[in-house]
């Protein structure tokens, strides 16, 4: 049996006192108060970090071959050297575009982004099945060029499926840049969640997008989906290598290397200044503690008198403090997991269009990571038993006869 456990368990669950008693449900609350805010805006970040990461490469890819300053004319050729490099699963090629847009409610026209892809694309990839519609193709049942745009930018254009627009796009044609203008039916209005998808851009067919642009049989870029255990950095250097440099590479961390640097940077500082919190919070149990040993002089007296060492003391009084620790930090976790379950659950924290723009998102999901958890944990469970080292050697060094003298 362990002696000094057993004591600091009866001293945790029968208080004498009611206001040590009081004192210790205060220490805990704020414990509890503490870990749970650490919890919640630590699923926040991983939650806003992993959605966004998933939506870029769910409408994207994971590498991009590109030309850098001009088209790429022999696509075949790239397409087959790049589909037959070992991790590779799909290559496709895209042409983009800035354009203008008109339609009969907004006649002085939006700038959007065109993008021409393959339909077909749609079936390996949740994100642009939702951007091509259920009936998997851009045309309409009449054969007419269709375009799918997002909940937002239909919004703005005042716009809905069957309604006609019109794209203008500027067009190099004998040194001179030339609009060329075109007529689309709207086949699809899509939500993917990422608001720069459903504010910014429009998707086409690409072969209507060769025609607007006058560019048969040319990309602005490939782009690039690994199989599921490839290495990225042996995939990119691969493509180097089999394209003798011709091409520019760059995969989807390249591109958004700033925003996941600064959202990492973010979620450092979060966890710095909520975890004051917690560390204020140690302080609680310190007075607990303090007005413990004051309370319990008697028996600490008692026990010394009968032969127990001032190391025991001093463990008893560890124990005490750290079950306080374990109890407030296991509370904690468990009350910001199910408040971090419930919001994403019934998705309460959701974006107007104003702040989906700022924010990227619509909506952001709480993910909770065992490792996450793991590091609060120890955290809060390394400050509490910090804050017991100062009150249990107090304790210790506590005289006998003082302590029997005045009871």
């Amino acid at each position: 049996m362990n002696l000094p456990f057993e004591i600091a368990w009866r001293y945790l669950k029968r208080p004498t006192d009611a206001l040590v008693s009081a004192v210790g449900f205060v220490s805990i609350f704020g414990l509890v108060i503490g870990v749970m805010a650490l919890v919640i805006s630590m699923a926040l970040m991983t939650g806003y970090r992993s959605d966004l990461q998933r939506k870029l490469l769910a409408g994207n890819a994971e590498v991009f071959v590109y030309s850098v300053g001009t088209p790429i004319n022999n696509t075949g050729r790239l397409l087959q050297i790049v589909r037959t490099t070992p991790g590779v699963a799909e290559a496709a090629p895209v042409l983009f575009q800035h354009a203008l847009v008109t339609t009969e409610r907004n006649t002085t026209g939006t700038e959007v982004m065109v993008k021409g892809i393959e339909a077909s694309r749609a079936s390996t990839s949740p994100m642009l099945a939702k951007i091509v519609g259920p009936r998997g193709v851009f045309a309409t049942a009449e054969g007419e060029a269709g375009v799918a745009v997002g909940k937002y930018l239909a919004t703005r254009l005042g716009v809905s499926a069957g309604t006609s627009i019109s794209i203008t796009v500027p067009t190099e044609n004998s040194g001179s840049f030339l609009p060329r203008s075109s007529s689309f039916v709207v086949t699809n209005v899509f939500d993917t969640g990422f608001y720069e998808y459903d504010a910014r851009w429009l998707f086409i067919d690409l072969r209507d997008a060769e025609r607007l642009l006058d560019m048969p049989g040319s990309a602005n870029l490939v782009e690039v989906k690994l199989t599921p255990r490839a290495s990225l950095d042996a995939v990119t250097r691969a493509i180097e290598i089999r394209t003798e440099h011709r091409y520019a590479v760059s995969d989807w961390r390249e591109m958004n290397r700033q925003l996941f640097s600064m959202l990492k940077i973010q979620q450092l500082v979060l966890f710095i200044v909520i975890g004051l919190i917690v560390f204020v919070s140690t302080f609680n149990i310190v007075s607990t503690l303090i007005m413990t040993v004051h309370e319990k002089r008697k028996e600490i007296g008692i026990l010394s008198s009968m032969g127990a060492e001032p190391r025991m003391i001093r463990r008893v009084f560890l124990w005490y403090g750290s079950m306080v620790g374990f109890a407030g930090t296991a509370t904690g976790v468990l009350l910001g997991v199910v408040i971090c379950w419930v919001i994403t659950r019934f998705r309460l924290l959701s974006f107007p269009p104003d702040i989906a723009e700022v924010y990227f998102v619509s909506s952001i999901p709480f993910i909770t990571r065992a490792s996450d958890l793991a590091i609060i944990s120890a955290f809060s469970i390394l400050v509490s038993f910090l804050a017991t080292i100062v009150p249990s050697m107090r304790a210790a060094r506590l005289n006998p006869v003082e302590a029997l003298r005045h009871e």
